[in-house]
């Protein structure tokens, strides 16, 4: 049996809402299946729920946004108290950062002749996490763009007229942050930040697994990553990063899993940094 460990619902850029994700796992048999919204926990409770409902194992995820050496990296937190109230309060700082961040991309496209609305923006994102991937799709209905990608490359992404920096976090402020909230830190993609020497920078940090199986990871990375994190005993986890339709992975629900072992692991971990911070 399998567990795709990184699924993105409509709650931050996602296409699916959080039950809808729940059930497409369940349909292709996933015994688990994590929701990883960016910077928010939001879409948690009503995963649990209908995991619960339809009995398939929901593990409460968020991957978190930060910045180091010029590079992005995104953090995933399994298994983190929600109501732990300092770990309440960076979501919302994040929340807040988000929403400022939108606002001037809104700004520097209208004075590039992209009529963009605020409001569209935000009615697109609900009450979820709102971000670039938001305004391109609204780029890309309006014609300006053919593309999501299209749109980031052309107008949002970094370096591009439009682009703004946002709020930067650094890895080693989110991974005490998940630690301290009782979760276990996971660096995402870790082939994506193309410098190993700050992977082993954030092992001495704290951080607890990598995210060996990734779609956009080829076959050697994937290799590289299983024998650093067993060689340094950390854990191991992968999913599909799956956002939906028009997305910058293409890859759906199921097209990346691992084993329930990895869950398991996962679980035991969750449970020893409870238990020792509660001595």
């Amino acid at each position: 049996m399998s567990a795709d460990l990184h699924i993105h619902t409509n709650i931050s850029d996602g296409c699916l809402n959080p039950s809808e994700a729940v059930r497409k796992a369940s349909d292709i048999n996933l015994q688990a299946m994590a929701v990883t919204d960016h910077d928010t926990m939001d879409g948690v409770p009503e995963a649990l729920r209908e995991g619960e409902k339809i009995n398939i194992e929901v593990v409460p995820g968020v991957e978190l946004s930060t910045e180091y050496k010029n590079r992005e990296i995104h953090v995933l937190g399994y298994y983190v108290d929600p109501e732990n109230k300092n770990f309440q309060l960076l979501l919302e700082k994040l929340r807040i950062c988000r929403r400022k961040r939108v606002k001037n991309i809104v700004k520097k496209l209208n004075g590039l002749g992209c009529k963009v609305d605020l409001d569209e923006v935000m009615v697109l994102a609900g009450e979820g996490a709102v971000g670039r991937p938001h305004i391109a799709r609204i780029l890309t209905k309006k014609g300006y763009v053919n593309s999501v990608q299209d749109a980031f490359d052309r107008y949002i992404g970094f370096n591009a007229p439009a682009y703004v920096e946002r709020y930067k976090l650094t890895p080693h402020e989110v991974i005490k942050a998940v630690l301290k909230a009782g979760g276990i830190p996971v660096l995402a993609h870790p082939g994506l930040i193309r410098n190993d020497n700050i992977i082993l920078e954030l092992m001495r940090e704290g951080l607890r697994g990598l995210e060996a199986y990734h779609p956009e990871h080829n076959d050697e990375q994937t290799r590289k990553y299983q024998i650093m994190a067993l060689s340094r005993g950390l854990l191991l986890t992968g999913g599909s990063d799956c956002h939906g339709i028009d997305r910058l992975t293409g890859s759906e629900i199921g097209s990346v899993t691992v084993s329930m072992y990895h869950v398991e692991k996962l679980k035991q971990a969750a449970k020893k940094i409870k238990l020792e911070a509660g001595k």
